[in-house]
């Protein structure tokens, strides 16, 4: 008889990974990428974040100091070096004015989606969403809510 975490690891398709740091295993689930390693994701991260500096024209030594950070700790963000922890995320996403989600689409598309092409629709989806005036996110909502009524409906 399997144990419950066996259960879970087996229905959420969760496979053994290696994190690259330490000497334990941990688990992950595969996307239409494979397993992405977590070093892979920190430059995805970093990546993401560079981008978004560069669209507001700020350097690493303007961004820094608004962070309380010397530069060279910031550019370890962008270069995938450090750890970006969620609530050093909201705040970047505050500084340069970007959705913390236009990050996490970068660095893990496959939570997005079973296939590259419905990550990509999935995130253009989101994205308008973010941008709609707040009664047209009502009336989509509402829409969105009944499509989902009438397909559970027809099970």
């Amino acid at each position: 008889m399997k144990s419950k975490l066996e259960r879970h690891i087996e229905d959420m398709g969760i496979v053994e990974a290696d994190d690259g740091e330490g000497d334990k295993p941990i688990f992950r689930r595969p996307g239409f990428e494979g397993v992405v390693s977590l070093t892979d994701l920190e430059k995805r991260i970093g990546e993401a974040l560079r981008q978004a500096r560069d669209k507001t024209g700020l350097t690493h030594a303007d961004v820094a100091p608004m962070l309380g950070l010397h530069p060279q700790v910031y550019g370890r963000y962008e270069r995938g070096e450090s750890k970006l922890n969620v609530s050093r995320l909201i705040q970047l996403s505050e500084l340069l004015n970007f959705s913390p989600l236009d990050v996490l689409l970068a660095a893990a598309p496959y939570r997005f989606g079973e296939t590259s092409g419905e990550a990509d629709q999935r995130a253009r989806l989101m994205q308008i969403v973010e941008t709609l005036p707040p009664d047209a996110v009502t009336s989509l909502l509402s829409l969105v809510e009944a499509m989902k009524q009438m397909n559970a409906g027809g099970r």
